[in-house]
C-alpha cells in the first residue's frame, strides 16, 4: 500500500474518531454538531460576523445563517448590529450559550488531555508538529 493510501486510511480513522468525540462529548443536550461548532467559534471571538462564521466553519454563508437562527430561537445567541457600521451584524453568546460554550470547552478539554496523556511524553512534540503540517498541507491542496 503507498504511502499516500495508508495516509489516507490513518485520517479516516480519526475522523471517526473524532465524530464519535463530538458526539459523545461536545454537543449534547439540545444541539447539532453544527450548532455546538457555531457556538463555540463565538465564543472564542465575541462581536464575530456571520461570513467570518462562516469563513471559521468551511461553509457557506447561508446554511451559518441558518444555524445562527436556531440557536437566537434557543437563546444561546444574540445578534445586534455593528455601532460603527450598521450593515455589519453582530454575534455574541447569551447566557445560556456562554454556560454551553464553558461546558463544551471544559468536555472537550478534559476529553483531550485525556487522549494527550496516552502519548508518550517523548513523542508529544512531534505529534503536535506532525498535525500542524498535516493542516497546512490540507489547506495547501484547496
Amino acid at each position: 500500500m503507498s504511502y499516500s493510501k495508508k495516509f489516507r486510511e490513518q485520517v479516516r480513522q480519526l475522523e471517526f474518531l473524532l465524530d464519535s468525540v463530538d458526539a459523545e462529548d461536545c454537543c449534547c443536550c439540545s444541539v447539532n454538531k453544527q450548532q455546538c461548532f457555531a457556538l463555540v467559534e463565538i465564543g472564542r471571538a465575541p462581536g464575530i460576523s456571520v461570513k467570518d462564521l462562516a469563513d471559521r466553519l468551511h461553509t457557506d454563508k447561508s446554511a451559518v445563517s441558518r444555524t445562527v437562527d436556531d440557536l437566537v430561537k434557543k437563546d444561546f445567541v444574540v445578534r445586534k448590529p455593528s455601532e460603527t457600521d450598521r450593515r455589519y451584524v453582530e454575534l455574541t453568546l447569551a447566557e445560556m450559550g456562554s454556560e454551553r460554550f464553558e461546558k463544551i470547552e471544559k468536555s472537550m478539554d478534559d476529553k483531550f488531555a485525556d487522549v494527550f496523556s496516552n502519548i508518550p511524553k517523548d513523542k508529544q512534540k512531534q505529534v503536535l508538529e506532525s498535525l500542524e503540517l498535516i493542516n497546512a498541507a490540507f489547506g495547501a491542496s484547496k
